[in-house]
């Protein structure tokens, strides 16, 4: 039965069911200041700054803040909209 299950009992389902977009925007805000905070090389140049887009060059990345954010955002929706599913996919 799903109730002896401890993720079942540790994790109020109905909670992410209600506030899916306020948990996204955390998980959002945590992960992307966690990515600043460790400055990637991809990202940041040498001196701290940030990359410029393109390709073919040491000083450019294909990967740019704005679409690492794009990325990350989607990201944290969807998993939290498993999340939110998961009672009715486990039965």
């Amino acid at each position: 039965m799903l109730k002896k299950n401890p993720m079942y009992i540790i994790m109020d389902y109905r909670f992410f069911q209600n506030n899916i977009v306020a948990i996204a925007i955390s998980i959002f805000i945590t992960s992307y200041t966690f990515i600043v905070m460790i400055k990637p090389h991809f990202l940041y140049n040498k001196d701290g700054s940030l990359r410029e887009f393109g390709i073919g060059f040491k000083k450019k990345t294909v990967v740019p803040v704005w679409l690492l954010s794009i990325m990350l955002g989607i990201l944290s929706y969807y998993s939290i909209l498993h999340l939110a599913a998961m009672p009715k996919l486990l039965l």
